[in-house]
Parts: C-alpha cells; sequence; structure tokens
C-alpha cells in the first residue's frame, strides 16, 4: 500500500536543525475542530499546552490526526516527565515533546533515558504495531527515530538559567524552550517578562544556547519582543493562542457592533 507522504519526516525538528524559523500557535482547548481550524492558517506547528490545557493522551492524538494533512507539525507539552507518557506518545507518532520545568541535567539524562531504546533508555519496542510506525509502513521506523524525534527540554527558572550550560550539553537533547512568563515569577517579578532581569536573562540564554550548537526557541508577547528574539537567533516561536483568539475576537466583534448601533 502506498503512503501518501512520509509520515516518520519531521519537518520542525529538520527546521529547527537548518536554522528555518518556525512559527507555532498554542492550543489550550481539548478540541480537534480548533487544531484543524488553526491548522488551515500557515503556522508551522502547533504548540499543544498538555500542561495547562485540558489535554489526554486521547485528545493529543486526535489532535495530531486532524492536522496531519496539513502543513503543519505537533508539538507538545507534557505535564511531567514520566516512563509512562513517553512511551505513550512517541509510540502514537508525537515526535517533538517538550518537557517543562527542567532545572539539572540529572533530569535531562533521565528524560532521554525513557525517551530512548535501549542501550541508552528503557524505551519498549512496539512501534512497528501502532501510530508510530503506521502500523508497520514504515519498517524503518527503528533506524530512523533517533534522526526524527525531538526532546525539547524548558528551561523557566533561576535555578535552570543557572545549570543552562550542563542542561544543553546532555547528548540526545533536540532543542530547548525557554518560559520567561514563569522565569518572571521565579524572579520575583510577577507577569512581567519585559522587566531588565528577565529580558537579560533570556538573551543571554538565546545567545549560550546557540553558540552551544542547539536549536532555542519561546514565546513572544509582541511582534517587537518576536523581532528581537529573531534577531537573536531563536529557530521557532509560539505566537498567539486558540483560547486569546476566542477573547479577542469574542469582545472585538461586540465591541465594533456596539459601536456602530450605539452611534
Amino acid at each position: 500500500m502506498a503512503m501518501v507522504k512520509d509520515y516518520l519526516h519531521n519537518k520542525f525538528k529538520h527546521g529547527i536543525d537548518a536554522g528555518i524559523l518556525q512559527y507555532g500557535v498554542g492550543q489550550e482547548t481539548a478540541s480537534a475542530e480548533v487544531a484543524e481550524v488553526l491548522a488551515t492558517s500557515n503556522y508551522d506547528w502547533l504548540f499543544v499546552d498538555g500542561e495547562h490545557g485540558s489535554h489526554s493522551v486521547q485528545s493529543i492524538f486526535e489532535i495530531a490526526r486532524a492536522i496531519a494533512a496539513y502543513d503543519m507539525t505537533p508539538v507538545v507539552r507534557i505535564p511531567q516527565a514520566g516512563t509512562g507518557i513517553f512511551k505513550q506518545l512517541l509510540d502514537g507518532g508525537i515526535q517533538n515533546i517538550i518537557i517543562p520545568k527542567v532545572d539539572y541535567p540529572e533530569e535531562v539524562e533521565k528524560i532521554m533515558y525513557w525517551a530512548s531504546y535501549p542501550p541508552r533508555g528503557n524505551r519498549g519496542f512496539g512501534a512497528s504495531a501502532v501510530r508510530a510506525g503506521r502500523f508497520g509502513r514504515h519498517a524503518d521506523y527503528l533506524e530512523r527515530e533517533t534522526q526524527e524525534i525531538c526532546i525539547i527540554p524548558q528551561i523557566e527558572s533561576k535555578l535552570g538559567y543557572k545549570n543552562l550550560d550542563e542542561i544543553v550539553k546532555v547528548p540526545g537533547v533536540g532543542a530547548i524552550f525557554l518560559g520567561p512568563i514563569d522565569l518572571a515569577v521565579d524572579m520575583g517579578h510577577g507577569l512581567n517578562i519585559f522587566h531588565e532581569e528577565v529580558a537579560n536573562a533570556m538573551d543571554d540564554m538565546i545567545i549560550r544556547i546557540k553558540n552551544l550548537g542547539k536549536p532555542v526557541g519561546t514565546i513572544a508577547l509582541t511582534p517587537e519582543q518576536a523581532k528581537h528574539f529573531a534577531d537573536l537567533g531563536v529557530s521557532f516561536l509560539a505566537v498567539g493562542a486558540d483560547t486569546a483568539f476566542l477573547v479577542q475576537g469574542a469582545d472585538n466583534t461586540l465591541n465594533t457592533f456596539k459601536s456602530a448601533i450605539q452611534k
């Protein structure tokens, strides 16, 4: 049976490795329909937020299936690391996984252990029977998976910042994702990601990660901030989210109609 495309090819990973800026959009709602709506736009990756959104493993798979026909790659942030979640998501064909709140290189070593086949790790082999290997259609899954899977620790604390170089240097790390909001909170600046201390730390981390040879990504709240991060060399940016679009669209539409009627 012919495959319509090479489902093992991780466009997101190859893009960031090549330094081609990948634009992403966040999804908090556990809706495959919302995911497909977003996929009809020109975003490169869908930031499926399993840390804060109401996602389950099943909803993540439904979202991945909904956007599979489009030119958008799912990138999933899990609630926390563990052997079970890695086995399920990787075997379900989720190739890009963000792990929040990473503070120590030892945590990354454990993450890579869970996400890797022996001898590096303890991931059991079942990919040929499930979606990862497209139910046996990709017989070369085992040979290719290390080149196509992207494990992404997220640094978002003073401690993670302190241990940055050691975290980045752990073998197998695909990229680093920076969380400016939690970093601002941890630094005592509330939600002010534009505070000088936070901004300086973000700039420093982006430059250092790039110099260490790893792709780096983050979120941007304004076009000006996105431009600044892009100029520093980030390879992937999350800009906007489904819930924010709903709030903004609802408010703007209501206010526009009210203003026209009440003139």
